[in-house]
């Protein structure tokens, strides 16, 4: 920010912290770099880092640059990084080492770093093309590329800004890698973008140490799966772990249980506020309020109109989420069938359900939706039960596949520490029963997750079958 140039822009817990004006010379260097190596509009950057205060400065200056940023995991399968090279065509990649596939040119961030800052200084040119390719998180099926263009998301985050009041004052707290738009669109643009502190902390750090950071860094933004939360009470060891100054707990990405909320309220000292999404669109809904959001549900965030499609006469008041903004994502690169049939009319169909009375509350994807002997049956609201009442820390519902008659639903649950796997078999067998849901049952040691921390059912639909 001009105003405030020797203010704290980035700081890493434990670590580097560089200030507005550091931060800008910084960025300066690296397009320096990408200007005396002829990279600009036109030409694909992917990135393959971790967490640090230069992977920040990396993407400020790709969007200075004009060239297309492409994210990739360092979690990410050799396959899956063919997969990405293949699709996006890099003129290079900035990563520590070499890709372990491909021939594409890799540049560690330190040889970037060099750069010289006066061409990197130069005036800029306005950039209306693409700005970034980036996976969908995949915890549902096959991921796909999603395409915006700078402007729109630029517009799409100020808006953001605005709907949750970012400023200066704030410090966000980001526990996600910079490779989801959960680290870069909820947190690095609107920290930066309103002059407010980005603490970027290590998304592999144990659940204690990031609840210690919080507490440290006075953050007052930090947004987070159920999941997330569910470690930071347990971190708190059964007492408590006031956090004041996070004015805004924000919750997003999968279901929220009124347990998570009730317990986030009595142990962590926070309202849960809660939010909802995609990486196709943005934001979507949410809900700021100051207040338990046990039984509440959300409105449509700023610049956002939002629909229900009726998916069964049977179920009045329920229907696909369906949202239009002038300001989202282009569609999938290179997958015209899938942007058609995704934003119908220039309406995103958004693939999960809502009920609406006066507020929307989320019930799961369509997904999700199971056929019970008492009525339909949502998974997520399914999986919150198991967890409420029989001796699992996580279970996952999965629904029948479309089409194909052999796979029936299945519940995939881990089991509490030192609880006999008998018992909790017959505890799940009753929530079963209760709910009339028929579903095979299969204890695991451990449940798979995405990079943002979703369940990744894929690969646990794939170890039913091994």
């Amino acid at each position: 920010m001009a105003e405030t140039p020797d203010a704290v822009a980035i700081l890493v817990p434990d670590g580097d912290q560089l200030t507005y004006r550091e931060l800008s010379h910084e960025v300066d260097r690296v397009l320096g770099w990408f200007r005396a190596n002829g990279i600009g509009p036109g030409k694909t950057v992917a990135t393959w880092l971790d967490n640090s205060v230069a992977y920040a400065a990396l993407i400020l200056a790709t969007a200075g640059s004009g060239a297309v940023h492409v994210p990739i995991s360092r979690t990410a399968t050799s396959g899956h990084i063919a997969w990405l090279l293949e699709r996006t065509r890099p003129a290079l990649v900035i990563g520590p080492e070499p890709l372990p596939v491909g021939d594409v040119p890799v540049v560690s961030p330190a040889a970037v770093a060099e750069g010289d800052p006066r061409i990197g200084s130069e005036p800029g040119i306005e950039h209306a093309g693409l700005f970034r390719l980036l996976e969908t998180s995949g915890s549902t099926g096959k991921p796909r590329l999603v395409a915006w263009t700078q402007e729109d998301l630029l517009q799409d985050r100020l808006q953001w800004i605005d709907y949750t009041a970012t400023t200066a004052a704030d410090t966000v707290f980001n526990r996600h890698t910079l490779d989801v738009a959960h680290g870069c669109d909820v947190h690095l643009f609107p920290a930066l973008l309103s002059g407010a502190r980005l603490v970027l902390a290590d998304p592999g750090a144990p659940p204690a140490t990031l609840l210690r950071w919080l507490e440290q860094t006075r953050a007052t933004v930090h947004s987070g799966l159920p999941r997330h939360y569910e470690q930071l009470v347990e971190a708190a060891g059964g007492g408590t772990a006031g956090l004041p100054s996070l004015r805004l707990p924000l919750c997003g990405g999968a279901y929220l249980s009124e347990r998570v909320v009730d317990d986030a309220a009595k142990i962590l000292g926070v309202h849960i506020r809660r939010i909802y999404g995609s990486t196709e669109f943005g934001i979507v809904l949410g809900n700021m309020e100051d207040a338990l959001q046990t039984e509440r549900g959300m409105s449509p965030v700023t610049g956002v109109e939002v629909d229900l499609v009726p998916i069964d006469p049977a179920l009045p008041g329920i229907g696909e989420i369906v949202a239009r903004s002038p300001h989202t994502s282009t569609g999938y690169a290179g997958d015209e069938a899938a942007t058609a049939a995704a934003f119908d009319g220039g309406w995103y169909r958004t693939g999960d359900v809502a009920s609406h009375r006066g507020e929307y509350r989320i019930l799961g994807r369509v997904a999700d939706l199971l056929r019970g002997a008492r009525g339909p049956v949502f998974a997520p609201q399914l999986e919150a039960s198991l967890v409420a009442t029989c001796q699992v820390t996580e279970a996952v519902v999965l629904a029948p596949l479309a089409g194909d008659d052999r796979t029936g639903a299945v519940v995939v649950a881990s089991a509490s520490a030192g609880a006999a796997e008998a018992e909790v078999v017959a505890e799940i067998q009753r929530v079963l029963d209760e709910a009339g849901v028929e579903a095979g049952i299969r204890l695991t040691a451990d449940i798979p997750h995405t990079a943002v921390g979703k369940p990744d059912k894929p690969a646990i639909r794939a170890g039913l079958t091994e």
